[in-house]
């Protein structure tokens, strides 16, 4: 059988042998220029040649089309596009000479000696149309193998309107209408430039068959009419053009016009009509023959199709077109042939695609070898609807082929459950645990191999051995009975028991009744015995476990019934069914009459949305149990609380049998904590009216305090409330000319009655009810504070303070520090730099003011220096807590010298500094802080 003439080759062979013609008229062309032979590159010297540059180019896309035909491998498709850019190339360069008039001497690059003689600026290359012509090819031929979505379009518009102008300019040469080809004497539009483009636009089509117009027309059953009206169409403005030519030069022109169209028409009618009447003929020969063929296919029992095949991009098959079907086809499927004529085998039958099926008819149409399967399976639309077939196809031309099948499902599934049938035989004897046997006379004379397992012996022991070995002693008399109901042709059912040759006794069901052969006479017995020890232990444990279980379900229903809480079983729709006393006495209802209520009834308004969601999501299965606190109905109608807990049984089926709700009444610790909100709010605003006191109280003490003072003692000091309100308060102020009086006090605690303490202690000491004198020395004004703020007297609060008074004319500073903190003397040379700054602590040795009454307290002196700072500070400042502790005392006089650079820090960014080291950055406790300057 020839397998090479099938369509796809075919249109290859034709594509090659016009790119053969192409090569050939390309080398003559250049054999011409190269030789002079003028015959060589024009066909009439009064029209224009085929330039060395079109003939190049014409080749060089010839050859991209041939090295791209057939099934070529990938390096092959991309040296073809490789030389179709390159033709391209060379198009857009003489397109751009054409357009703006300049010359890159790509003309003068061939012959140079011979095409000066042409008419022409640029005489070696071709012109535009030529030009613009060959461009749309190149672009044809590059994307010929391209599978994007959208190359088949480009390829085929680019490729039919490459192939129009050469059309054009066959034409103007057959009917003299040079004009049309821009032509002087030598330059223009050849003709054999023009016939040599369309047929490498022939090729190019031949390069894609599958794709249309080829694969449309191949598609048409119809398509020999159009292959005629196309040559037709094509043939007849050729045979004008041709009678024109030769009449004319007989005749006349006018003459020669004339008898041309005249002939041409006459010919073209005579042609078309022999071809009517021969195609009618034929029509009618076909109508004849299709109607046997049509009576013998409706006569065949099998289902039979002809389909033609559906190729893709790379020609494999991948669907299949319906184009006949016998009757028994059109029934077997259920639809009319209207209805399945025409239509794909994949709509028709989906199942198709994943079969395999598809491959095999690929492979027939490919080698044309005949395809039978036998018993292919074949899935239908459910996964159960699987059935068999005998599948026949056979190729009946290009791309068509006939398919028949038969259903032989039932004949599988008849031989299969025979199989089945008999190897489940087989394996039964060998496997099944029953001891089946063949008894005569009280003998056994064949016993399946499970003989061993149940009676305590091989098979083989048994034969032609009494039955009676197996009954105990004791049970011989029932087995005597048993016997003579099977003589009287009775059958036996019951349990009995056995013993094994070991002694072992055991429990087996014994099935027997008479046995009968072929022709009906009676022949023995068939006796069976499967054993059931596990099944009769079974029953005991059940007996034992069904009077446990009534135990326990007694206790249980005492359990629910003295139930502390309530305990119901509620229907799904809402009913109570099952209930104990405890529900009962929650709602206030009888047990009758709760049980003809429903939950909904009893649930208030404002929860039955929330717990009725709850129940959707048990009834759906999106949840197994649920519990929330809600508010019910009692009988009376006022509202109690109940903490609800609700789970569910369900069915086999994952529905719910019943609802289990467990309710316990938490009437009274709603109330409570009701009662409790109250008591939270009223505790809340009284916090916030305490909040809101001290932070007036903190805003009264800040604004009593001193705000700073000039002259030769220049004094700032920063007060800073602490979270909760503390007892810090301090003053500075010239006594007289010669005496500066400054102190500083924290009274103990926090709160109100610690910063009215430390208002009293300031009002004080501002009053003047303290004598000057005393003022004047620092131990005899803390002696009288002592005196007179004994912590007994005062709600147990003690006060630390720091005093002093400096003497200008002497630069001395007497001071007492009283449970202080030691207060700072910070000094630096000339030039400030940070390594000669000094920081003195002043030491602060007295005992807290009003802790004893006997205390003493002794007064140091410092001889202040020019320059000096002295730091006085609270505890509040120096004893803040920090990341990795609490800040140590040499930490915190480190950063205090930076307050005698110049460029150091002030007080406010000394006091930012230590908030900011705060964890949470605020102070614990109150700061106070009095930076004095000496001048």
């Amino acid at each position: 059988m020839n397998t090479g003439s099938t369509p796809q080759t075919v249109a290859v062979r034709w594509g090659r042998i016009a790119v053969a013609v192409v090569l050939a008229v390309s080398t003559l062309n250049w054999v011409g220029w190269s030789t002079g032979a003028e015959w060589l590159t024009r066909t009439n010297p009064a029209w224009p040649p085929m330039l060395p540059w079109t003939a190049l180019m014409l080749a060089a896309l010839g050859t991209a089309v041939l090295v791209q035909s057939g099934t070529p491998s990938a390096a092959r498709v991309w040296a073809g596009r490789c030389l179709a850019v390159a033709v391209g190339t060379v198009a857009v360069l003489i397109l751009v000479e054409c357009t703006t008039g300049r010359t890159f001497g790509v003309d003068e690059v061939w012959f140079g000696d011979a095409l000066p003689n042409l008419q022409t600026a640029w005489p070696g290359r071709p012109g535009g149309q030529v030009t613009f012509s060959l461009l749309l090819l190149s672009i044809a031929v590059a994307t010929a193998r391209l599978t994007r979505p959208r190359s088949p379009a480009l390829w085929l518009s680019c490729l039919l309107t490459a192939m129009v102008m050469p059309w054009i300019a066959a034409l103007a040469y057959l009917f003299r209408s040079v004009a049309l080809v821009r032509i002087a004497e030598s330059a223009g539009m050849a003709l054999t430039t023009s016939l040599t483009t369309m047929l490498l636009g022939v090729a190019t089509l031949t390069l894609r068959p599958e794709r249309n117009p080829v694969a449309w027309m191949r598609s048409r059953l119809n398509r020999g009419i159009l292959l005629r009206l196309a040559g037709i169409f094509v043939g007849f403005p050729v045979l004008v053009g041709l009678f024109l030519r030769v009449l004319i030069g007989a005749a006349g022109e006018d003459v020669g016009e004339t008898l041309s169209t005249a002939l041409g028409t006459v010919i073209l009618g005579v042609t078309t009509f022999y071809l009517s009447r021969r195609e009618q003929r034929l029509i009618d020969a076909l109508g004849a023959d299709r109607a046997v063929l049509r009576a013998t296919a409706d006569g065949m029992l099998d289902p039979q199709m002809l389909l033609e095949a559906v190729r893709d991009a790379n020609g494999r098959v991948r669907d299949l077109v319906c184009r006949s079907a016998n009757h028994a086809a059109r029934e077997y499927l259920g639809l009319a042939e209207g209805d399945l004529v025409s239509r794909s085998a994949l709509e028709v039958m989906p199942s198709i695609e994943g079969s395999g099926l598809i491959s095999h008819i690929d492979r027939c149409l490919t080698d044309g070898q005949p395809v039978m399967l036998e018993d292919f399976p074949f899935r239908g639309d459910t996964a159960d609807d699987s059935r068999r077939f005998d599948i026949r196809v056979t190729r009946a031309g290009a791309g068509l082929l006939t398919f028949s099948w038969a259903d032989v499902s039932e004949r599988f599934r008849s031989a299969q459950r025979l199989a089945d049938s008999e190897e489940n035989y087989r394996l039964l004897v060998e496997n099944a645990d029953d001891v089946v046997s063949r008894i005569r006379d009280d003998v056994f004379i064949w016993v399946t191999p499970s003989a061993e397992t149940v009676l305590g012996a091989a098979a083989q022991h048994w034969v032609g051995r009494p039955v009676r070995e197996i009954i105990p002693a004791e049970d011989l008399p029932a087995h005597t009975a048993r016997w003579r109901k099977l003589g009287e042709g009775g059958e036996v059912k019951q349990r009995i028991r056995i013993v094994t040759p070991d002694g072992d006794i055991h429990w087996v069901h014994l099935y027997a009744k008479p046995f009968y052969d072929a022709t009906g006479r009676r022949d023995g017995l068939t006796a069976a015995f499967r054993l059931i020890d596990d099944e009769v232990a079974a029953e005991q444990v059940l007996a034992e476990t069904r009077h446990q279980r009534m135990i326990a379900e007694q206790r249980y229903r005492r359990s629910v019934d003295n139930a502390a809480i309530g305990m119901c079983l509620v229907t799904p729709d809402g009913r109570f069914y099952e209930l104990n006393d405890s529900l009962c006495r929650f709602f206030g209802y009888d047990a009758e009459t709760l049980k003809r209520k429903t939950w909904q009834e009893l649930t208030a308004p404002e929860f039955l949305a929330a717990d009725q969601g709850n129940i959707d999501d048990l009834l759906e299965g999106r949840a197994d149990s649920y519990r929330m606190v809600k508010q019910f109905i009692h009988a009376d109608g006022h509202p109690i609380w109940g903490d609800l807990s609700v789970s569910c049984v369900r069915n086999e089926d994952g529905s719910v049998e019943n609802f289990i709700s467990q309710i316990t009444d938490i009437s009274a610790v709603v109330a409570a904590d009701e009662r409790n909100q109250v008591l939270a709010r009223r505790l809340q605003e009284q916090s916030d009216r305490m909040a809101a006191e001290l932070q007036s109280a903190a805003a009264y003490v800040a604004s009593i305090l001193p705000r700073g003072l000039d002259g030769p003692v220049k004094v700032v000091s920063r007060y800073l409330s602490a979270q909760e309100l503390g007892g810090d308060c301090f003053d500075y102020a010239w006594i007289d000319d010669d005496h500066l009086l400054v102190y500083l006090i924290d009274v103990s605690g926090h709160g109100l009655e610690s910063a009215l303490l430390a208002v009293s202690l300031h009002n004080l000491l501002r009053s003047g009810s303290i004598g000057r004198e005393i003022l004047l020395c620092p131990q005899k004004t803390l002696t009288e504070l002592n005196s007179r703020f004994q912590m007994a007297q005062h709600g147990e609060h003690y006060f630390t303070m720091w005093f002093g008074v400096y003497e200008a004319p002497t630069r001395t500073l007497r001071y007492i520090g009283a449970g202080c903190p030691p207060a700072l003397a910070i000094n630096a040379v000339a030039d400030g730099e940070a390594e000669a700054v000094t920081v003195t602590e002043l030491p602060a040795e007295s005992m807290p003011v009003g802790m004893f009454e006997d205390a003493t307290f002794s007064s140091s002196v410092y001889l202040v220096p020019r320059g000096c700072r002295i730091l006085v500070y609270s505890d509040g400042a120096s004893e803040i807590l920090i990341a990795g502790g609490q800040l140590s005392q040499r930490d915190f006089e480190k950063l205090a010298a930076n307050l005698a650079l110049p460029e150091g820090l002030t007080l406010d960014g000394f006091v930012d500094t230590l908030r900011g080291m705060t964890p949470e950055n605020a102070f614990e406790d109150d700061c106070s802080l009095i930076q004095l300057t000496f001048d």
